[in-house]
């Protein structure tokens, strides 16, 4: 799979609800995004939803706003809901869509996506890969 892009998350506030079947955590965040084709920041409003119940695969479902430019310095909002289940190895695989006001980045509206998450102080690096059956 080829990396597009990697995306900053700085956790900065956790709900969390235990409940007789589980915990549900909703998490606000914002971060931001340096790439080769936008570069911007999250728009407040980000949040991810976690589910971990009894007997089920942990299930995630992050939605948030980014403001930035594009490599020709045009301004660029880019939408992304990340939705994703933890396996029984542990390891989160989340199937990203996008949505962007920007037509030289409509591309990405159309491509098969797989992100990884992986933890860092502070919070957690999001990178978004295209599949390879995409090329």
């Amino acid at each position: 799979m080829e990396l597009l892009f990697t995306i900053e998350v700085d956790l900065q506030e956790c709900h969390t609800l235990q409940s007789a079947k589980g915990q549900v955590n909703m998490v606000l965040f914002g971060g931001r995004c340096d790439c080769e084709f936008f570069r911007g920041e999250i728009l407040s409003g980000g949040v991810d939803t976690q589910r971990y119940l009894t007997g089920e695969p942990g299930r995630l479902s992050a939605r948030y706003m980014l403001t930035g430019v594009d490599v020709a310095v045009t301004p660029t909002r880019i939408f992304i809901e990340n939705n994703g289940e933890t396996g029984a190895d542990g390891v989160c695989v989340t199937r990203p869509r996008i949505f962007t006001d920007n037509p030289r980045l409509a591309w990405l509206e159309d491509v098969p996506l797989t992100g990884r998450i992986a933890g860092r102080e502070g919070g957690v690096t999001i990178l978004f890969y295209r599949e390879e059956s995409a090329r």
